[in-house]
């Protein structure tokens, strides 16, 4: 496994819209934890808005109220807004460029999932990113089978696949769901309690 012997500085990027945070990326948060008990930190990344999506369907502020409650009490786990404080889409490249220029001592390993991993090579700079961090960390979403992306077989040496439970649960299709869960009071499985009683409190995804 390509990672430093010694981990003081190993710190895991994990970023997405969570639009809204659910059960899947818990596991997959401690999943990491598992198997990088040493790692310094895990950071959540929530971008201010992805390239493949056009609109967040909450408020920032909501997201991050959202992240603290599901990830607060995750050890050495931590909110970072910076994609946030942008406006535009959020690239990987340019905010992985910015956290080596503010701390170039940490060794980052990069979440993402199958779906992500086999399309990776179609990123901004996607070679820039993989000479940014010491690993790229490769999440199950839906499947047990290992992706395939031939374009990156020569940088195999920096892949892991974790060993996250698949859970049964995408942001978008809870949006479609919590209208009519909201108007009859009852919880989706697939958001813990604390998130489900925040969307309860600012009547979020209602519509």
């Amino acid at each position: 496994m390509p990672i430093p012997a010694a981990m003081p500085n190993v710190t895991g990027i994990f970023g997405g819209s969570f639009d809204p945070p659910h059960l899947g990326h818990l596991g997959i948060a401690e999943s990491f934890w598992r198997e990088f008990p040493e790692a310094s930190e895990l950071w959540i990344l929530p971008n201010s808005l992805s390239p493949a999506k056009n609109e967040k369907h909450v408020s920032t502020g909501i997201i991050l109220d959202m992240l603290h409650l599901q990830f607060g009490e995750m050890k050495n786990t931590r909110i970072l807004d910076l994609e946030l404080q942008k406006s535009g889409p959020s690239y990987t490249y340019d905010t992985l460029s910015e956290l080596k220029r503010i701390m170039p001592e940490r060794d980052y390993l990069l979440l993402v999932g199958e779906d992500q991993y086999a399309a990776f090579h179609l990123w901004k700079e996607w070679k820039g990113i993989l000479s940014l961090v010491t690993t790229l960390l490769v999440f199950r979403r839906t499947s047990e089978i290992t992706p395939l992306n031939p374009e990156l077989d020569r940088f195999r040496e920096k892949i892991v696949f974790l060993k996250n439970p698949i859970v049964p649960a995408a942001s978008c299709d809870l949006r479609q769901e919590l209208p009519e869960a909201i108007r009859t009071k009852r919880k989706p499985i697939a958001l813990t309690e604390a998130v489900w009683q925040k969307i309860l409190e600012t009547n979020s995804y209602s519509k």
